[in-house]
């Protein structure tokens, strides 16, 4: 059976011009060797096939998603309290991804819903098919770094007949295992790089793509091991309490944001999870023991719930209702109360080091939210309610960054920014305005002079 797959978010397009191009036709190409009888292939049914999507994860940080049956940010699932902050994809930085996103992965395959556990292994596919890649593994950059990645034919990484390899029968083992493997894929494909480099200078193509063409079959191989991997030893879940439950998320006016799930977290551990469509989740075989879960969907975070787990226990609890008292506001974490991934930063803002003269300023930094798309004709408004006890926000301010396009090439405009002594701007989505993003501009972290941001239609209560 060969599992096929289309993509059609326009951001994963965006992306392919720009990075290792063959990572989707290296995901599939793994799961036409594994079959559908491989433990993977048969435990994620048929989100199996969207890892040939979600393989593109890592490149898509901050970004939302939108395709025509799922709206979720990337982020849910590449920051999580063992990995706070993007990594680089490119040797030596990459290497620290292996480990924390195999653990994650794994358990998310035993713990959560097969579409988000097939996403979380996309992130992990990501770090480990750019490795593959000659330039990244060689550590080489500028114009050889795109021409040796991007030429070959894609249509030729196929691997038939190829047995995956299990790396290890315990998760220890099978962790080792896989970081060997991955120590072998960058000696393979560094080689790959250096043998090819004087051709490459020389834009000699065709010799070239031969040799990329070796490191992407090896890159296939090593992707099936990993997958064959990861089914395997998802059966071997051994904690068995159930946590399961409903959230009634804030009613919003939005063609895309007002589809974007909850997000359930539980404070103080790795565990994490996006709502199904009608509002459940299910976490699977957790350990016995007591825990805090707290939900957050745009405009709001709820209260941590204290709950206990016993052993072969099925706690299923009340219905988490955060649609009272919401006003439209499209900005998670818009009160920095969340900081699950990290206790030093808050959930859903990226921490920016500014560039050129802003740089030399320090210590101004600015704190970056999530994009967001705006609906073209709709006017809408920036917030921000500062803090009485400040006396001095030292030039603190707010502003809303707009582009055409979801993709990181896309330029950027900042919108006139508001400070202490005004409340609000506005801005209006159009062509050029599809995506916006709230940023904060301060020396002080933003939860020290500010109560809250938020971004909301003009007239929404």
């Amino acid at each position: 059976m060969k599992l096929t797959v289309t993509i059609v978010s326009a951001v994963l397009l965006s992306v392919n011009a720009f990075a290792w191009g063959p990572h989707s036709e290296i995901a599939q190409a793994a799961l036409d060797a594994m079959g559908a009888n491989d433990p993977l292939v048969q435990r994620l049914g048929p989100d199996a096939k969207r890892l040939a999507q979600y393989v593109w994860m890592a490149d898509l940080r901050q970004s939302l998603l939108v395709r025509s049956d799922e709206v979720f940010y990337a982020d849910d699932y590449l920051l999580f309290p063992a990995v706070t902050r993007h990594y680089q994809h490119i040797c030596p930085e990459v290497e620290q991804t292996y480990s924390p996103y195999f653990r994650r992965a794994l358990q998310a395959m035993r713990t959560e819903s097969t579409h988000n556990a097939s996403r979380w292994i996309g992130s992990l596919l990501h770090f480990t098919t750019d490795t593959g890649s000659p330039p990244h593994a060689a550590g080489f950059l500028g114009p050889a770094h795109s021409k040796m990645e991007n030429w070959l034919d894609a249509k030729l990484i196929h691997i038939p007949g190829y047995q995956p390899q299990l790396l290890g029968a315990d998760d220890a083992s099978a962790e080792a295992g896989f970081l060997r493997r991955m120590v072998g894929l960058i000696e393979y494909s560094k080689e790959r790089a250096q043998r090819c480099r004087a051709d490459v200078d020389g834009d000699r193509r065709a010799p070239v793509e031969s040799v990329v063409l070796e490191s992407a079959l090896e890159t296939a191989r090593v992707t099936a091991d990993l997958l064959h991997t990861l089914g395997v030893l998802a059966a071997k879940a051994t904690d068995d309490a159930t946590l399961t439950g409903k959230v009634i998320v804030p009613k919003i006016e939005h063609a895309t944001m007002s589809r974007l799930p909850a997000k359930v977290v539980l404070l103080g551990t790795s565990y994490s999870t996006l709502t199904e469509p009608d509002g459940t989740f299910t976490f699977r075989h957790l350990p016995v023991g007591e825990y805090r879960l707290v939900v957050i969907a745009p405009g709001r975070v709820s209260e941590a719930k204290p709950v206990s787990l016993a052993a072969a226990a099925t706690v299923t609890l009340e219905p988490v209702d955060l649609s009272e008292g919401t006003d439209g506001n499209l900005v998670r974490n818009g009160t920095f109360t969340l900081r699950w991934a990290s206790t030093e930063a808050f959930d859903h803002w990226s921490l920016r080091s500014l560039p050129g003269k802003l740089a030399a300023s320090r210590p101004v930094r600015d704190w970056d939210g999530e994009w967001i798309p705006l609906q073209s004709g709709v006017t809408y408004h920036l917030i921000a309610r500062w803090k009485a006890t400040v006396a001095d926000a030292s030039g603190a301010q707010v502003f809303l960054r707009t582009k055409a396009k979801p993709d990181g090439g896309s330029i950027t405009t900042d919108s006139a920014p508001v400070v202490q002594g005004t409340k609000e701007v506005a801005v209006t989505g159009s062509p050029e305005a599809a995506w916006a993003q709230v940023c904060i501009r301060a020396s002080q972290a933003p939860d020290t002079v500010l109560k809250a941001v938020s971004l909301r239609e003009a007239g929404a209560k």
